[in-house]
């Protein structure tokens, strides 16, 4: 009877490390199933061993990313747009009664 499944896919930076009975297995794992006390690998080339779980060893290490630098455009944004940021024009003439950004000012619209 099978209990239950896990599927791996590849993740940028990482290393998947399959270890049975103390011994490193050099192939990209990409499912695990569970048969009562055993699990069942399956790699990417398609084979698979049975080992009983408490032979099995799975390490997930991932290389952690990060934001270097933030770079910001100082400009403000000049004409007129709705509180959606859609543009709108140039200037708020004509335009109906309700609040507006006009060169990155809020104003109201009479």
């Amino acid at each position: 009877m099978i209990f239950g499944a896990m599927t791996f896919t590849s993740i940028a930076d990482s290393k998947i490390t399959t270890t049975i009975d103390g011994q490193e297995v050099n192939k990209e794992l990409t499912k695990l199933s569970f048969d009562d006390g055993n699990v069942i690998l399956t790699f990417s080339d398609n084979t698979t061993e049975t080992a009983p779980m408490n032979m099995v060893s799975i390490s997930i290490d991932h290389a952690q990313s990060s934001i270097d630098q933030i770079i910001t455009d100082p400009k403000k944004a000049n004409g007129v747009y709705n509180l959606k940021g859609q543009y709108l024009g140039e200037t708020p003439q004509g335009l109906k009664q309700g609040i507006y950004i006009v060169n990155s000012q809020k104003i109201y619209v009479r």
